[in-house]
């Protein structure tokens, strides 16, 4: 894939476990990905006449780390983050990563560093609040004016908190799809995607709303009430660009 918005440079202050809490059993995500994902994501609303702030949401968000490197990148741009998993055990470091997204939770962050700092005066330590300030100073930039998170098994149905917030239509859904040995489908449907595009499309807008997928190669990311307007490929993954289609 050629990366058309996001520049090769440096990302270790977004590594999990430094500032970002990380969780047991959440797989990684690459940082520029990320960033070039959801650039793209701008860049196709910018075009049919959507600036930001947008709306995001994602509803399989694991620890929350895909969608607060995005907020701490592009904090400027969105208005609204919603996050939603069916592993509520999840759901505690999603609150924590997503927390950092605002000045009193990153302000906590730091303290617990500094602390850590204090007692133990591990290298590791010294980095993680040099790291925290270079974060604190993306969270400046930012407008984000309301982060929900909660519980939801996206292929039953669309989550009332997004439905009856005042963010809905949503702009922009992105999705990194379980697969692979650290995490899985918990939905008993026969196809879990598809039913997801299904829950996810009452809170879209066509031509105000993009979705991305990402997921392995063995995923068929289409859906009839979609339109596919780009497939990527990084290594391993795949990803799908969608706008939903119009009645």
């Amino acid at each position: 894939m050629e990366y058309r918005f996001a520049t090769d440079e440096p990302r270790g202050h977004f590594a999990s476990g430094r500032v970002l809490y990380n969780a047991k059993g959440a797989a990684p995500f690459p940082v520029r990905l990320a960033d070039e994902i959801v650039q793209r994501c701008f860049h196709y609303l910018e075009e049919r006449g959507h600036s930001g702030p947008y709306a995001i949401y994602d509803p399989c968000c694991g620890s929350g780390y895909l969608l607060t490197v995005i907020g701490l990148l592009h904090g400027a741009q969105i208005r609204a983050v919603f996050a939603s998993d069916i592993d509520e055990s999840m759901l505690e470091t999603a609150r924590r990563n997503l927390s950092l997204l605002t000045a009193e939770g990153m302000r906590a962050r730091i303290e617990q560093l500094r602390e850590l700092y204090e007692q133990y005066g591990k290298p590791s330590h010294a980095e993680a609040l040099e790291s925290a300030a270079m974060l604190d100073g993306y969270r400046a930039c930012g407008t984000v004016e309301s982060i929900e998170m909660f519980p939801a098994d996206i292929t039953v149905g669309s989550p009332e908190a997004v439905r009856d917030s005042g963010f809905c239509p949503v702009n922009i859904v992105i999705a990194d799809l379980p697969y692979g040995h650290l995490t899985g489908w918990q939905s008993g449907s026969a196809d879990p995607a598809a039913r997801m595009l299904d829950s996810l499309f009452p809170l879209l807008r066509p031509g105000a709303s993009v979705i991305a997928l990402i997921a392995d190669k063995s995923h068929k990311l289409r859906h009839e009430r979609y339109r596919r307007i780009a497939l990527l490929k990084a290594g391993k993954r795949q990803i799908a660009l969608f706008e939903p289609k119009g009645c």
